[in-house]
């Protein structure tokens, strides 16, 4: 047997399109590791859901909120059938003290999401100044 099918027989699991793996708010049940389909990371904004963004095949999530012991900044929901490990808390612990390198991945992971998040609050602040304003001294 490979190590990816003992991984996924281990910690794997299937989903179908539409189920809510978290909710913003709340305590971290693990990282999800996708290993096949797609994933909607998503905030809340009233009634409105604004897209984070949109993972595949080979992208972690979760890890933050099981790193940081806080409660999850964003939900995830699946958007097409998806291979997905789950990784308890636990043993994600466990594999930060046995997985040199692990680390970085996750700084790595940090970062590029980092860059995301200020490109998408520089386009809302353009957005913001844009739509329908009058120059001061316009009729």
């Amino acid at each position: 047997m490979t190590d990816q099918k003992a991984l996924f027989q281990k910690f794997g699991r299937v989903f179908p399109p539409g189920t809510l793996l978290f909710e913003e708010g709340q305590p971290c049940s693990g990282m999800f590791i996708i290993q096949k389909g797609r994933v909607r990371l998503y905030k809340k904004a009233g009634q409105n859901q604004v897209t984070i963004d949109l993972l595949g095949e080979g992208d972690f999530f979760g890890e933050m909120a099981c790193l940081l012991d806080q409660p999850r900044s964003v939900s995830a929901v699946v958007e097409e059938e998806s291979e997905i490990l789950v990784v308890e808390p636990s043993v994600l612990g466990e594999m930060l003290r046995e997985k040199g390198g692990l680390e970085m991945k996750f700084l790595g992971n940090l970062a590029s999401r980092l860059r995301k998040a200020y490109g998408i609050i520089a386009r809302l602040a353009q957005e913001r100044e844009s739509p329908g304003r009058k120059e001061s001294g316009s009729p």
